[in-house]
């Protein structure tokens, strides 16, 4: 009796890590099927590491934020002091005659954001911020690298100053990104 329970365990084991897995891929297929789509520009980061493979290092105008643009973000009621790890939300409005979106406010309440603008994304901030001797306030939100097939990272982060990614976004904030975008054009692996 001892070794059919053991043997029950096991397997009970087994099929809860498999559920587990499955429930971390069906969560991020959903996002990306019925998240809100929006783009946001890409910025060039050097130098690149020569150990990195085959993915691309995404880096956005929306990760960095000047002490004047966390000022003006974060608004007069605001919070002008922010820990490592704390969670964030940036606002995204769209950009005048262009398909990317920037950012429009800055909050740790993804409520009251929510009820202004469409679109929030969720982000870690990277590291302490306090407005009188911080020179930048940064952000991660989770989709700074994109898988690409081999040797193809290279000619990207070339053409990085004309890179945009569409990124799903969940109403929570959760973001991944979709599609890569050069010079308007969407980029096509064969």
């Amino acid at each position: 009796m001892n070794e059919r329970r053991r043997r029950l365990a096991f397997v009970a084991i087994v099929v809860l890590q498999i559920l587990v897995l499955a429930a971390m891929i069906a969560r991020r297929v959903h996002l990306l099927q019925t998240g809100q789509r929006v783009r946001i520009q890409c910025e060039p980061i050097d130098p690149r590491s020569i150990l990195s493979g085959d993915y691309v290092v995404l880096d956005f105008a929306i990760s960095r934020f000047s002490r004047p643009e966390v000022q003006r973000l974060v608004g007069v009621e605001g919070e002008l002091r922010f820990r490592r790890h704390e969670r964030v939300y940036v606002a995204l409005e769209p950009v005048q005659d262009a398909p990317i979106r920037q950012a429009a406010a800055i909050s740790r309440d993804l409520k009251r954001l929510r009820q202004r603008y469409q679109v929030v994304l969720r982000g870690t901030v990277r590291d302490d911020f306090d407005i009188r001797w911080s020179p930048r306030l940064r952000v991660r939100y989770g989709v700074e690298q994109y898988f690409v097939p081999q040797h193809e990272g290279r000619r990207i982060e070339r053409q990085m100053r004309q890179t945009s990614v569409e990124v799903a976004v969940a109403p929570s904030g959760e973001s991944a990104v979709r599609r890569l975008f050069i010079g308007g054009q969407e980029l096509t692996f064969r």
